[in-house]
């Protein structure tokens, strides 16, 4: 079973989006090119319903990827911290 991806965009003035939506690449090798690409992009590209989404990348305070590990691999991204907890 293939479980949904998430993604959380928090923007600059407070709101934020959350997409669902399937895995993108047939294995981590792919998704972790798709990341970086992200990484990279002044835009952050989201097709949804058949329209295209365009964010620009200046507006994003942060993005946050859920349930990224398929298939027994997980994505990894160069610089990519594992095992991280946020201190409050």
């Amino acid at each position: 079973m293939t479980r949904d991806r998430a993604m959380i965009v928090q923007f600059m003035d407070g709101t934020k989006t959350t997409f669902t939506f399937p895995a993108q690449e047939a294995n981590s090798f792919g998704s972790t090119l798709l990341i970086e690409e992200l990484v990279h992009s002044p835009f952050l590209l989201v097709e949804v319903d058949g329209a295209l989404l365009m964010y620009p990348v200046a507006n994003i305070k942060s993005i946050q990827l859920t349930n990224l590990t398929g298939e027994g691999q997980a994505v990894t991204p160069k610089g990519l911290i594992r095992g991280a907890s946020v201190a409050r």
